[in-house]
Parts: C-alpha cells; structure tokens; sequence
C-alpha cells in the first residue's frame, strides 16, 4: 500500500491534463483502483477491470444514482431525457430500445449513411484542396463534419441552413455530459437539449405526413407500423443521445487522428502508398491517444462492492479510464509506441457487451473518409503548427479549438 499512497493526483491542472498517460500508467501499477478526493470518485485503470466493468452488474450508466447528481428543472426535456435515455433503461427495456433504434441502421440506411458522409467529407474538403499557407483544420474541417453529418442523417434541412444551428446545440447538448463541467456549460447544455427537442419533435410530426429519405423519418415509420417501441418522445430522446454520443466525440477523434499522424509524418507517405491501411491507422489512433484524460466512461455503484482490496460505496462514481486501459501493457504490447499494423481488435473505446455503442461503425466510416480526404488535399510538406494549437478545457476533458496547419 506504500507504493499506492505514492501514486500521483489526477488534477485539472494544465500539465497534467495535457499528457495524462505517465500519471496514469503509475496508477495502473500501483494503485488501479484510486479514489480521487477532489472528484469523489473512483478511476479505473487496468484494461481488464475496465472492460468488465462496461458490462458489471453492481455498477449503471443511469446518472441519476450518482450521490452527487444534480437534477434538472421538474418536467424539462433535460430531466425527461435523464429519465428516459438509455443510459437509464436496464434488461428488456434496455434491449427494445436497441432493436427499435436499429430500424435507423438496417442495410438501406447504412448504405445512404456511407454516401452522405461522403459529400459532407467532401463539402468541407473540397475549399481546402489546393491551398496555401495557414489553414486551422478545427475550424473548416473536422469540427463541422460530425455535426453535420448527424444533422444529415436525421433529416435536419441542408447546409448552409439549419444546419448551422443545429451544429451549435449539438456541441452545447455534449457538454453537458462532460465530467465536472462548470455551471455555465450545464445550463447551456440544458437550454439546448429543450430546443434540440422541440425542433425534433416538428420534424418527427412533418415526417409523418411528408416521409424522406432520414432516420427521423425511418423511426416514424417504424412507429406507425407499430413495430417500435418508440412514441413521438422517444424519437426525441433517440435523436438527442445520438447528437450527444456522436457530434463532439467524432471531432475530438478526427483531431486525435490527424494531430497523431502529424507527430509520425513518415506515416501520412506510407499511407498513401498503402491505403488498405486507413482503417487501422484510425483505430490505432483512437488507442493510442483518446478519451478524456481521466476516464471517458462512468458508472454508479449500485451497492458497496470490493474492487481490488477497495470499498466502492454505494451511489460514488466511477471513472473508466479508456486512455490508460489502451496504454495497458499486458493487452498491447508496447504501448506507447504509435503502430498502425497494430492488432486494434480489442478497443474498448466504444464500450463492450450489451452497451458496445449503436453508432461505432457510422463514427469510423467518418473517421475513414476524413483520413482519405486529408491524405489527399495535405500537401506532403504541410507541418502542423504544434505551437500555435489553442486548447479548451471543459471538466476533464480537453481538446484543440485551432489546428493550425502549414500547407506551405
């Protein structure tokens, strides 16, 4: 126990937030199961106990049994969607809910998906191509793709229209999840879940009359067939958990990929040369730096329990550590070491078993399609800017508002 008291603190001091995996590693070999006294609550480290924790039965997803939970106003879209997610559906529920929102990826709606990923990997791609000097990837490439992407998906009117809009609230709704936010990103978080929620639920009611080619209008149809277990409300809260799992987490893994790539520019002419590897290399992107620097999931104990000589109380929170899972050297043999031949099979980055995210394969084919599209305008001599990048911390989570990037 004299090595685990040695351990570092998890902060959110600038130095540490900024290169999180020593910190972590130290805790992974000394104290895997470390309670954090300014957080109150539990990190995870180890790859093992962070896998099996995605599918525990003593702990949930559910928010709402955190000790320290702070409830919306009564009768909010914010509070209806604490209540009705997913993440607070357990056994059959949990399971109708996931086979109704399933009606969204069946092979037609994947097939139109891929496509318009493509023209809006292409909408953004296609005024950088050809460019010269400095051009801030953030701004005109990877924060507006997922955003829009979604928006597309679900039926919102094309850019340069509503979509505008909708990408604002999107990136608003997600940072009210985020670990520790401050007050001032919860309550914008929330004012946007009731506009998001609203405008949803018009759409869902212009569907009905008027179908299209879009998920809104997929699980309308499925509802009205009766065939679904998702009234007008839970399209709202579909389409809601979508936005908030797939709109700023595609952006921070896009920055993650191009930014790691930039530190390994022998890779950007390898990959050219041998495509075939995209795939990988985005993978390998995703494990080998993403994930908030603490944990990038959480669960509640629903009980006390024992965890590796430790008592997790009832009610605490607990931090599952991706990041560190991935850098664990008894799952991925030298860790630290940025391979794109890497065997990824075991990433836990989109969670394990009953839980493993719905949208991990639309969230790869845009991570996909953003690869091929930059390996294909960057100059080979484009440099990035390392330091000019401008950081944002929200909670615990941190990422890049300007990639700058010297295209010569």
């Amino acid at each position: 126990m004299a090595q685990a008291r040695e351990a570092p603190e998890i902060t959110l001091d600038e130095r540490y937030l900024s290169d999180p995996y020593p910190t972590l590693g130290r805790l992974r070999e000394n104290d895997p199961v470390h309670w954090i006294p300014d957080f109150q609550a539990w990190v995870i480290t180890r790859y093992e106990d962070v896998r099996a924790m995605f599918s525990d039965p003593r702990v949930s997803r559910d928010r709402r049994l955190g000790e320290h939970y702070r409830a919306p106003t009564p009768g909010s879209w914010a509070a209806r969607f604490d209540d009705e997610s997913i993440a607070s559906l357990t056994g059959a529920e949990h399971r109708d809910w996931r086979n109704s929102i399933s009606a969204g990826f069946k092979p037609r709606a994947v097939a139109r998906m891929e496509q318009q990923v493509r023209d809006v990997v292409e909408q953004f791609a296609a005024p950088i191509r050809g460019r010269t000097g400095v051009v801030d990837l953030v701004a005109e490439f990877t924060n507006p793709i997922p955003n829009t992407v979604i928006s597309r998906i679900t039926g919102i009117p094309p850019y340069p229209g509503d979509e505008d809009r909708f990408r604002g609230l999107a990136q608003d709704v997600i940072r009210r999840f985020f670990f520790y936010a401050d007050a001032e990103n919860i309550e914008r978080g929330e004012a946007a879940i009731e506009e998001l929620a609203e405008w949803v639920k018009k759409l869902a009611d212009d569907r009905r009359q008027h179908p299209r080619e879009d998920l809104i209008s997929d699980l309308v149809q499925e509802a009205l067939d009766g065939t679904a277990v998702l009234d007008d409300d839970g399209i709202v809260m579909a389409v809601a958990g979508l936005v908030a799992a797939g709109s700023e987490t595609t952006t921070l893994g896009a920055n993650t990929l191009l930014r790691s790539l930039f530190h390994h520019p022998e890779l950007f002419a390898r990959l050219r040369e041998e495509p075939a590897l995209v795939p990988n290399a985005v993978r390998e992107a995703l494990r080998f730096d993403f994930g908030a620097p603490t944990g990038s999931s959480a669960r509640y104990a629903l009980d006390d329990f024992e965890l590796r000589g430790k008592t997790i109380r009832k009610g605490q929170m607990i931090m599952l550590s991706v990041g560190a899972a991935h850098r664990d050297p008894r799952v991925f043999p030298e860790p630290d070491r940025f391979d794109i031949e890497r065997d990824t099979k075991d990433l836990l980055v989109f969670g394990h078993g009953a839980h493993y995210c719905l949208g991990a394969n639309l969230a790869l084919q845009e991570l996909h399609c953003v690869l091929e599209s930059a390996l294909a305008f960057l100059p080979e001599n484009a440099r990035l800017l390392e330091d000019e990048i401008e950081w944002e911390s929200i909670g615990v989570m941190r990422r890049p508002t300007r990639l700058p990037v010297d295209f010569g």
